[in-house]
């Protein structure tokens, strides 16, 4: 609660205005029966006070007959109410105005344009100021709007509310143009990066990384189906349910890789891949059921061992594939667990939402916009 201190000059004008409005009206009886006197100033000033006297508190020693709280603040007279309202900076005036009506009322838009300046500066103080949290953190950290009067965000309230989309450039309150990082989904207003105008350098590194552990990982998918269609050529060259569906996935995974290197960054083909990478895990099944068939028989040796453990590898793989080309093509939003003020449950999902697409292709990020499915 806001309070004034006693030793503060607005604080004596707020004394004195209370007090004068109520030697108005106090009318206690002298005795004798005859016209009641009012207190004398002195008298009334004499009462002792709190050491930190509120506007808004209700004083107990002096109305105790009154049980209603009172706006003390609204007792004052509008000059005093416009004396205080001058000290006040853009902000503090506009949560003030937020308040109630009657000083919403009395601090009509006029009041606050002009005592900002009039038209010209107005408008400077107002895209200066978040219209969303009224702070003021810089027009340097201030998106200007598009629609509407002249007003400004700031980065968390404009990616809390989800104004900014990845690929587009904005302005800023500052004059100054910026990109929306296509990694965290917030505006590229200090050093982008050195590879990428569209990214913050430390957002870029970020990235970087996640690449080289997607190639490591491609490596690793592929290395495995290579090592499974190996061993059914071995070891399961007779066997219908093992061979015949190893060397089909095994020539489907160079379809997939095809997709991967020659797709642009424009074309979407995440339906295209997903419905590949189901068709090989259907592939996989055959052979894990043959296999394991055996093994359960007795016919337990290392190659039947190595080979479950392969085929296994590779349904496991291409599972996660085929949930990640499904977030991709429901258009999955990364940059949502960057936005401020979630929720635990909220994170924890947009970063498994994100790790899936990570592992699927994490060069999505760079693609552009509006996307093509043809």
């Amino acid at each position: 609660m806001n309070t004034i201190t006693p030793t503060s000059g607005l604080d004596f004008l707020v004394r004195q205005g209370i007090e004068h409005m109520r030697e108005k009206t106090a009318s206690p009886d002298n005795g004798d029966g005859g016209n009641p006197t009012p207190l004398s100033p002195r008298s009334y000033r004499s009462k002792p006070r709190s050491g930190e006297y509120s506007c808004f508190q209700l004083d107990l020693s002096e109305e105790e007959e009154d049980s209603s709280p009172i706006a003390r603040l609204l007792e004052l007279p509008n000059e005093l109410l416009y004396m205080i309202a001058a000290n006040l900076g853009f902000g503090d005036m506009q949560r003030l105005r937020r308040t109630c009506r009657p000083l919403r009322s009395l601090l009509n838009p006029d009041f606050v344009r002009a005592h900002f300046g009039g038209d010209a500066l107005f408008v400077r103080t107002l895209t200066s100021h978040c219209a969303a949290c009224l702070e003021r953190p810089g027009r340097g950290a201030l998106v200007l709007q598009d629609a509407g009067p002249p007003s400004s965000k700031c980065f968390p309230c404009a990616v809390a509310t989800r104004d900014l989309r990845v690929g587009t450039s904005l302005l800023l309150a500052n004059a100054r143009p910026a990109w929306v990082c296509r990694w965290c989904g917030w505006p590229v207003a200090g050093p982008a990066a050195w590879a990428h105008a569209q990214f913050h350098a430390a957002c870029y590194d970020r990235y970087y990384r996640v690449l080289w552990g997607f190639l490591w990982m491609g490596f690793a998918q592929f290395a495995a189906g290579v090592v499974a269609a190996a061993l059914s050529l071995v070891y399961f060259r007779d066997d219908l349910l093992v061979f015949p569906p190893a060397v089909a996935s095994f020539a489907l995974l160079w379809v997939c890789m095809a997709f991967l290197a020659f797709r642009g960054n424009r074309v979407r083909t995440y339906c295209w891949v997903g419905l590949l990478e189901l068709v090989i895990l259907a592939l996989w099944i055959p052979p894990v059921y043959a296999v394991a068939r055996g093994v359960a028989a007795g016919f337990v040796g290392r190659s039947a061992v190595a080979a479950l453990v392969f085929y296994g590898v590779n349904i496991m793989f291409r599972l996660l594939n085929v949930i990640g080309n499904i977030v991709l093509m429901c258009e999955y939003d990364m940059t949502k667990h960057h936005a401020p003020q979630l929720s635990l449950k909220r994170r924890l999902l947009n970063l498994l939402m994100s790790g899936l697409i990570y592992w699927t292709y994490p060069q999505c990020v760079e693609q552009r916009y509006p996307p093509d499915y043809n």
